[in-house]
Order: C-alpha cells, then structure tokens, then sequence
C-alpha cells in the first residue's frame, strides 16, 4: 500500500498499486486476531507503522467529554511523544472530520507534537479520522521519515481505501465479538459444569474461581468473605499467581465496603470493572499491582439470598475492555455461583443439623437404656422388698405368739401370787414373809403383763406398717413396669428418628 511514497501521476494515480492492495490485504488479515474494537485499533495501528516502516503511530478514541485519549502508540518514536500530551492535528482531524496531511512542522506551530517528531527526524505527519457519519469513532495519528506525496487525487484514493479498511475493521470487530459471545457462553458452561460437581463450598468456591480465571484467560483470582463481626472483607481462597509480592499484599489486606475494587462490588452489589488499576487509588494491592504488571480487574459480589456473604475479583497482566456481553456472561456466573454455594452451603447445615440431631438421639437412647436398667433393677429390688417384707410379717407374728404365751404366764403368776397371798393371811404371822414375796411377785407378773402388751402394741404397728410397705412396693413395681413399657416405646421412637438422622446426613 504505498499510500506515502513517490508522487504517482496520470491513470497511476487513479487506482490502487499493488502495494497499496498488499497493505490493505495484510491489514484484513491481521484483523482476524481482534478480540474487541480496541484491539482492532490497536492492530490497525501496529499494521500500519510496521508495513510503512514509520516512526510513530498512534490512534485516539473519544473520552465521552468531548475530547480525545490516546488508546494505543508504537513507533520507535513512543517514549518521546508519550511525554507530549499537545495534539493540534488530531484535534483538527476530530473537528473537521477530514484527513491532515503535514510536512512542514513550522506552518504548524501548534502541535507539539509534530514539531517534537519533525526534531526526531520525521518529515510527514498523517492524521486520518474514523468517523460514522456525524460521529468520530478514532482518529490514528501517524509521523514518517520519508516524504507523503497526498495530492487531492491520491486523498480521494486514500479515502476509499480507508473506508475499506474501516469494514473489513468492523467484520472483524462483529467477528470477534460473535466469537466473544461464543466463548462466553463456553466458560459459563464450563464454570456451571464446574461449580455443579462440587458437593462442599470449599471445594465449590476453589472450583468456582479455578474455572472463571482459566475460562475467561486471566492470570490471578481471589475470594473474600465478610466478617460479620468486624463488617469487613477478609481473604479466604486464591488462584493463579500475579507475582510473589502482589500475594503477600493480597493476603494481609481487608476492605472495608466501598473500598478498593471488592469493596466497591460489595456497595454496588454489582459487578464492577476498572481498566487500570492504577487508577484505584484507595486499593492497598494497586501499587503492587503496578510492579507485578496486573492492568486491569473485575469483581462480583457472590450473593445469599439478598444478603452479600463475599466476592471474587480476577486480574490481567494486559489492558482489557469489558464488553456487554463478557459483562453479562460474568453477571451469570455471578448468579450461577451464588446459587450453588448456598445451595451447598444450605445441604452443609442440614448435614450438620442432621449430625447434631443423630448425636442428640445416640444420647437420648443411651440415656433411656440406663433409665430402662435402673428401671429392671428397681424392680428386682423391690421384689426383694416385697419377699423381706413377708419374711418379717412372718416373723412379726412368730413374736407374737410368744407374746401371747408370755401374756398367759403372766396372767397365771399374777393368779399364783394372788393364791399365795391368800395363804399367807392365813399362816397368820409365819406368813408374812411370804406375803412379801408373792407381792412382790405379783408386781412383777403386773409389769410383765403391761411389758407385753407394749410389746404387742408395737408388733402391731410393724404389722400394719409391713402390710402398708408391702402395699406402696406392689404398687410401685406396677407402675415401674409401666413405665418399662412406655420406656420400650421411647426406644422405638429414638431408633426411627436414628434412621431419619441417617438419611438426611447422607
């Protein structure tokens, strides 16, 4: 495409010479490796400088206020003009909406840059602008050490020819933007196969930032969760590397919401996505990001409900723009994501429920196996009870029939002194004697007999007492046999309960 180059003339001038044609044709092909429009450009510009061998080049994008950014330079010219920010020409390129042709740096004392780049040894300046009909899309700033012979006839070729090149630019862009939505929908794909064989959230967030960062081709992930007890962001699980330093950092800092890139997607509650993380200027990892050349990043909230529980942010080590599509694609993952970790999240505490309630009812059963011993042993105790109890029933009425018999030797004493005294009236005074000892007998049979009956009083009283004892065992025992009934029936409860626990852990 010798589009700059010696001055053609006659019918020559008229048509495209064959090295115009090879330019245009290496440009379309390059074009097949645009992923987006900036990269486009970008590859726009780079063909351009390499096949034209010139020193600079550079293309300019709208900045949304009216005024123009530099998107992407090369030449070997870049680290001069960088520090130039001045561009007259290609603002009059972007106000004119036409080309600018320039080989006399001095006839334009406004542009700096052209005038730094004529010292550099440039003799042409080539500034084209992009435009769809009233609106300016690009406009590419190129500076030449060789001549540029741009007379009307070869400016009117020159503009067809870009027209061209601007379609076969937008194929490519629609291409890639076809193949973007393609491969879009494969990693999402991916992630959701993924993320769906993960059966713990650990494992699932592992999966989760494993299959973004390799299905989208970025260099570093990271997960963070919110501590509820200080309301901040804290580092829980990583992926991929960004550098050793860019990880230390990582792993000691915490965001506060509306802080840094995660604590932005926290408040925004949305995705969130910046170009240059230079320009995250409340971030502690973006100067470390600088050193470890990460560009740019992206963050999403992962959701529990309409509660915020962390996010996941993935860094680039090259400049990237997110496009409608990768953005919706990544709002997807987002809600995929979110879905399954509380799904997991959810069957991990009914397994532990499920746990809590097994242990509950292994010690539930435990406890009435003991109350079911304590109860047999009660039982047999009181069966004993019962056989001791009769036992001195028994004995209780052996004792009294001695009681009795001592009764009816004390009533017959009491008779025999009461004779004996008697018999003693009559010996007169040779009686007397044994007066006194048959009434001392007779006192003696009179306490026997009041002994006794005491003694009988008493056996009776331990009789009633044993039958009442007797009375309370039998009762006891039934209602301690009841209760091994109703014991039996807890038990069978418990054991159903035991296999509910068993099926809902499983």
């Amino acid at each position: 495409m010798r589009l700059f180059g010696s001055r053609a003339a006659g019918p020559e001038a008229e048509r495209p010479t064959p090295r115009e044609v090879e330019a245009l044709e290496q440009l379309v092909l390059a074009l097949d490796a645009a992923t987006d429009e900036d990269s486009a450009w970008r590859i726009t510009v780079e063909s351009t400088v390499k096949f034209h061998k010139f020193g600079y080049g550079a293309v300019w994008v709208p900045d949304g206020g009216g005024r123009m950014r530099v998107l992407h330079e090369c030449g070997e010219l870049r680290a001069q003009l960088a520090a130039v920010a001045e561009a007259e020409l290609v603002a009059r390129a972007f106000r004119s909406r036409t080309a600018v042709f320039e080989e006399d740096p001095e006839s334009t004392t406004g542009c700096r840059r052209w005038q730094a780049a004529a010292r550099a040894g440039m003799v042409a300046a080539v500034v084209l602008p992009v435009h769809k009909g009233t609106e300016v899309l690009a406009v590419f700033e190129y500076y030449s050490p060789a001549p540029v012979y741009a007379d009307s006839s070869r400016q009117e070729k020159f503009a067809a020819i870009i027209r061209v090149a601007e379609r076969a630019r937008t194929s490519a862009v629609a291409a890639a933007e076809l193949r973007q939505v393609a491969n879009d929908r494969e990693a999402v794909t991916t992630v959701v196969s993924r993320v769906g064989a993960a059966s713990d959230s650990q494992t699932t967030i592992r999966s989760a930032l494993d299959a973004v960062r390799t299905a989208f081709g970025w260099a570093y992930g990271s997960y963070w969760e919110i501590d509820a007890n200080l309301n901040v962001l804290k580092f829980h699980l990583e992926s991929g590397s960004a550098g050793d330093e860019f990880r230390r950092v990582t792993l000691a800092a915490e965001f506060a919401e509306g802080v840094g890139l995660s604590g932005r997607a926290w408040r925004a509650r949305d995705l969130v996505f910046v170009r240059d993380l230079a320009e995250v200027t409340d971030c502690v990892r973006a100067p470390a990001a600088q050193r470890a050349g990460v560009r740019s990043g992206v963050c999403f909230p992962i959701m529990s409900g309409d509660r915020i529980v962390g996010t996941m942010d993935f860094f680039t080590t090259e400049y990237i723009d997110l496009s409608e599509s990768r953005a919706a694609a990544l709002r997807n993952v987002q809600q995929l994501v979110s879905q399954r970790l509380d799904v997991v999240r959810g069957t991990e505490r009914a397994s532990a429920n499920a746990r809590d309630l097994l242990d509950t009812v292994q010690r539930l059963r435990s406890a009435s196996d003991d109350a079911t011993t304590v109860a047999e042993q009660a039982v047999s105790r009181a069966s004993a009870m019962t056989a001791e109890v009769a036992a001195l029933g028994q004995a209780s009425n052996a004792i009294g029939d001695v009681i009795k018999i001592i009764s009816s030797i004390a009533e017959q004493t009491n008779l025999l002194a009461l004779n004996a005294t008697i018999e003693a009236a009559r010996a007169g005074e040779s009686g007397k004697g044994f007066a006194v000892v048959a009434g001392e007998v007779k006192e003696l049979a009179r306490e026997t007999a009041e002994a006794t009956q005491k003694v009988a009083d008493q056996i009776a009283g331990i009789q009633a007492s044993a039958e009442t004892v007797a009375a309370g065992i039998h009762t006891t025992s039934e209602t301690i046999g009841r209760m091994d009934a109703v014991q039996a029936r807890m038990n069978d409860v418990l054991a159903e309960q035991a296999e509910m626990a068993r099926a809902l852990q499983g």
